[in-house]
């Protein structure tokens, strides 16, 4: 699951956590899948990311341009890409992948090695997580 991913179908959500983390930092770069999520009764429940290459980490690679690529890598370590269009307002980040594709989810801490954002699945009524490194 990405911003991420990002390639999953998300939706804004308000934030109403009080926690001070930063979320005003450059997104710009390179940023490795490390744990992903979800909010259970109101707490963060995160696992290790698990990689299904044992040699390369997935990852999403946003540019100053407003694209990003989206790269994953099979258990026989074969590339696989999404490339797409973004955009940043305030501590919310929107990809399109395409017409009637796009996605919003909330930067919930930025800073300059760590990425973890926040969206809400309408079908499972759910807030998943996703955090991320940076390379």
């Amino acid at each position: 699951m990405s911003i991420v991913s990002l390639s999953l179908a998300f939706n804004s959500c308000s934030s109403d956590d009080d926690s001070g983390a930063s979320t005003s930092g450059n997104i710009v770069g390179k940023w490795i899948f490390l744990k992903q999520g979800e909010i259970s009764g109101g707490e963060e429940v995160l696992y290790p990311y698990e990689n299904s290459c044992s040699s390369a980490n997935d990852f999403t690679e946003l540019f100053s341009n407003g694209t990003l690529r989206d790269v994953y890598y099979n258990s026989s370590c074969s590339e696989s890409v999404d490339n797409a269009t973004w955009s940043r307002s305030g501590n919310m980040i929107t990809v399109s992948y395409g017409p009637g594709e796009s996605s919003t989810s909330e930067i919930i801490e930025l800073t300059s090695t760590k990425l973890k954002v926040k969206y809400y699945d309408e079908v499972d009524e759910i807030y998943y997580l996703t955090e991320f490194v940076r390379d």
